[in-house]
């Protein structure tokens, strides 16, 4: 069963870090190459990609792992921009 970046984490799919006091999601899907820093989850990269290009979440702001992706994925966005111009505008 797929679950979106969103959905809460199960208890089982979480641990606390000692040092932040944060949950961390452990739960990784087939598919989830990536594991965002900021918001201790696992999910595809291409996901990250499209938030940092599209600013879709305020906290990914300035995230050198977005940059990363954005990069890595940039022949993919080429492709797929005039799509999601249109999704993001309406």
């Amino acid at each position: 069963m797929s679950r979106s970046a969103s959905d809460p984490p199960d208890d089982d799919d979480t641990l606390e870090s000692p040092a932040t006091g944060t949950a961390r999601c452990l739960l990784r899907e087939p598919g989830d190459d990536f594991f965002c820093q900021r918001y201790q989850l696992w999910y595809r990269s291409i996901d990250c990609a499209i938030r940092t290009r599209y600013r879709t979440s305020g906290g990914c702001a300035n995230c050198d792992q977005g940059r990363f992706n954005l990069r890595r994925h940039a022949g993919t966005l080429v492709r797929l921009d005039g799509k999601l111009s249109r999704a993001f505008r309406d």
